[in-house]
């Protein structure tokens, strides 16, 4: 049984003729499996903020005089850094089912660190994910899932700015997330994500997600996407701390049909 996971989701006239490289998305998926394989990069930098003690402490110094005592705030700094590179590879299997779901296996093969084998997934239009839970999948290769879905981009969903939103709740945690065509070049588009998830629970959680994607409509696939995302936790008097991450990638091949 797969279960969802969560990562820490009016046309007329000219505009319609635009995007009319959409209409043919679907038919493209009929191939019984398509292998498409990504160059990634990652890098993830945090900075912690953490009291160790729920009372002022003495901060003990040494001096050309003796030890020096301070009262201090009993709060210590503390960071850390992750990069990796490598190549990404998903297979697309049969059609999208009933629900509109794509069966996806992704497996990720970094240079150091980030390194996982063959997950089975789900993936939605609406950008919601489900993999199997008993397999890693990283957050960098649910970067590249959420917009593997067959109607990523709908033409029934966009408005007059070619804009379309996404939201979704589910108790302690909402996201929000829009989504513009700034170009499109006989289906060759780049589209611009702007999303915001908050989570009250254990302190407050908040991340915030800018990302550029290059789309092949034709194909219904991501030919890129550069996603900056910052992301705060916020402990109170506990303490705090801001994690940024930062995840490219690049389409190098795919054995998708023309048609």
């Amino acid at each position: 049984m797969l279960k969802a996971t969560r990562h820490f989701s009016m046309l007329c006239g000219a505009f319609a003729f635009a995007l009319a490289p959409v209409a043919g998305a679907i038919a493209a998926r009929a191939d019984a499996s398509t292998t498409l394989v990504y160059h990634f990069t990652y890098s993830s930098n945090q900075d912690v903020s953490a009291r160790d003690s729920s009372n002022p402490a003495e901060d003990y110094a040494a001096t050309a005089n003796g030890p020096s005592i301070a009262q201090s705030s009993g709060i210590g700094h503390y960071g850390g850094s992750l990069t990796d590179k490598g190549t990404m590879t998903v297979r697309i299997i049969g059609k999208p089912q009933a629900d509109g779901g794509q069966v996806v296996t992704i497996s990720e093969a970094g240079e150091q660190t980030r390194r996982a084998p063959e997950a089975t997934c789900v993936v939605y239009g609406n950008t919601q994910v489900l993999c199997d839970p008993n397999k890693t999948v990283y957050t960098e290769e649910y970067t590249l899932l959420r917009f593997l879905g067959s109607k990523f981009v709908d033409p029934n969903q966009l408005d007059k700015n070619k804009h379309w939103q996404i939201s979704q709740d589910a108790g302690q945690v909402s996201a929000t997330a829009d989504y513009t065509i700034v170009s499109n070049n006989n289906g060759a588009m780049q589209i611009s994500e702007t999303k915001k998830l908050r989570q009250a629970h254990g302190g407050s959680l908040t991340t915030d997600i800018q990302s550029k994607i290059g789309y092949d409509a034709g194909k219904a696939i991501p030919t890129s996407v550069d996603e900056y995302v910052t992301q705060r936790h916020d402990n109170g008097v506990q303490g705090t701390s801001t994690t940024i991450y930062q995840t490219t990638l690049q389409l190098v091949s795919d054995t998708m049909a023309k048609t």
